[in-house]
This record gives C-alpha cells, sequence and structure tokens, in this order.
C-alpha cells in the first residue's frame, strides 16, 4: 500500500515524494506588488530630462565656440578671458568648504603649463586625417559622451570614465583643425571647462527650472549666431527631451509593476536590525 504523502511545505528538504519542482496553491501567497514604489510627479520628470538637456547644451555651446575659434570670429583674448572667468567660477564652486586647496592651486597650474607645452603636439595628431572623417568621429564621440554621462540614476550603461575620455578624444580630434597652436591651449581649456568642470558646478547646485532655462536660452542664442536651421533643430530636440518625454514617462509609468516573491534571492537581515 502506498503511504500517504506529507503535505508540501516550502522547505528545502522533507518533501519525499514530491518533483523538484512542485509548488502548491500556498507558493504565492507571498507575491507582492510595486513595494516602496516612488510616485514620480511632472516636475520630478521634467527635471530629470532636463539633466539630459543641460549635458547637451554644454556639448554645443562647445561646438559653437569651436567654430569661433576656426573661423577666427572673436579676438582669441577675448574668448579666453571668457574662458577663465567661467573657470575661475567653477573651480571657486567646486573647491568651496573643502580643504588642501593650496594642493587644487598646483593643479591648475600643472595644467596649465602641460597644456600650453603639448599643444603643438596635439595640434598635428590628427592632421593627416581628412576633415570629414574628423567631423564624424567627432560627432560620434559625442554622441557617446551624453550615452554614456552620469546623470544621477544608478544604471550599467553609466560610465563616467568613458563618458569623459570620448569627449576629450573628440576635442583633440578638432584641435587638428584650428589655425595655430595658441587656438589649441584655448580649445583645450575649454574642454575642461564644459566636460568637467561645468558639470560639476551643476551637480552641486541641483537640477532647477531656473538653470535649465539659463542655459538653454544661452545655447539658443550662441546656435542662432551660426546657424538658425541648427537654431530651430536644437530647440526641436529641447522641446522633445523636455515636453514629450516626460509626458510619455507619466503615461506609461502607471503600468509598471515589481513582482517580490519567493522565487527572489533570499536576502540575509542583520541581527540588530531584526531585534530592533
Amino acid at each position: 500500500m502506498n503511504k500517504p504523502r506529507r503535505k508540501w511545505r516550502k522547505i528545502l528538504y522533507g518533501n519525499e515524494g514530491y518533483p523538484d519542482n512542485y509548488t502548491d496553491v500556498s507558493f504565492l501567497d507571498e507575491m507582492k506588488k510595486n513595494i516602496n514604489m516612488h510616485q514620480v510627479t511632472l516636475k520630478e520628470a521634467i527635471l530629470g530630462a532636463g539633466l539630459v538637456t543641460q549635458e547637451f547644451c554644454l556639448v554645443v555651446l562647445f561646438i559653437v565656440i569651436f567654430m569661433y575659434l576656426h573661423n577666427g570670429w572673436l579676438p582669441l583674448e577675448l574668448i579666453l578671458a571668457q574662458t577663465g572667468v567661467v573657470s575661475l567660477f567653477c573651480y571657486v564652486i567646486c573647491i568651496y568648504n573643502e580643504s588642501g586647496r593650496l594642493r587644487h592651486v598646483r593643479t591648475v597650474l600643472v595644467f596649465f603649463i602641460f597644456g600650453y607645452i603639448l599643444s603643438p603636439v596635439l595640434k598635428t595628431l590628427t592632421e593627416s586625417i581628412s576633415t570629414d572623417t574628423i567631423y564624424a568621429t567627432t560627432v560620434f564621440m559625442m554622441s557617446v559622451h551624453l550615452i554614456f554621462f552620469d546623470y544621477g540614476v544608478k544604471a550599467l550603461i553609466v560610465s563616467s570614465s568613458l563618458s569623459l575620455n570620448s569627449a576629450i578624444f573628440g576635442a583633440i580630434c578638432l584641435s587638428s583643425r584650428l589655425p595655430s597652436s595658441f587656438h589649441v591651449f584655448i580649445l583645450l581649456c575649454l574642454t575642461v571647462e564644459c566636460f568637467v568642470m561645468l558639470p560639476l558646478v551643476l551637480a552641486k547646485v541641483e537640477g532647477s527650472f531656473g538653470t535649465l532655462f539659463t542655459l538653454t536660452c544661452l545655447t539658443v542664442y550662441s546656435l542662432w549666431t551660426v546657424s538658425f536651421t541648427m537654431t530651430v533643430l536644437f530647440v526641436l530636440v529641447v522641446l522633445f527631451i523636455n515636453v514629450l518625454c516626460p509626458v510619455w514617462f507619466l503615461k506609461w509609468y502607471r503600468y509598471k509593476e515589481n513582482i517580490y516573491g519567493p522565487w527572489d534571492e533570499a536576502v540575509v537581515v542583520p541581527l540588530a536590525s531584526s531585534e530592533s
């Protein structure tokens, strides 16, 4: 005679007579949905998309100033003075309430000295490559910079080192199309300002509508002095990122479901936490 089977229990051993993949109706009793799910508001969605717009504006401003350098539309001394003022402002904000200010000053001096010395080398580094290839490579590198930039979201695709190196490589490619080594030195200073210092400053002041509006308006005005068509295209891209994408996100976010259950990996709870 067959012995009656014991009642199945959710334990590792002791369920003799049951297949390894057997479960009963009680298996789904512990299933939970959307635990600690944060409800995103329209303001949060717009400011989150604004982080992408801010970095996109920095890339566009960098390209616009490169065009000014390349075509000689402004005196070099004026561009260098403006770059120095903005860099000094960013530097003061970055080291505010930090110790070791003398160390930072030495770092800046070393950068300026070696940057000026290596400017002739950077100018001739990609000089033999065709201009079309240089511009295509720069567009690709700046796109990589925007894709892998750290916008404050924990994701596997985020890589601050890859993002920064891509922007620097794109700037080095453009440096070979400038008239002189002094132009290259100014472009190098501008690269550090746009892709190192300004992102740190924007991260310190955090996202706000005022910062986003000011940076966008400055980019629109600068781009309008170069090309009306590119200005219209830039405005359309900004509207897509900051208006249409947040609306789509909020529309689809309500359908999101995170399911938790006994199939998840076990989490060891510390003894102190369990006693409290």
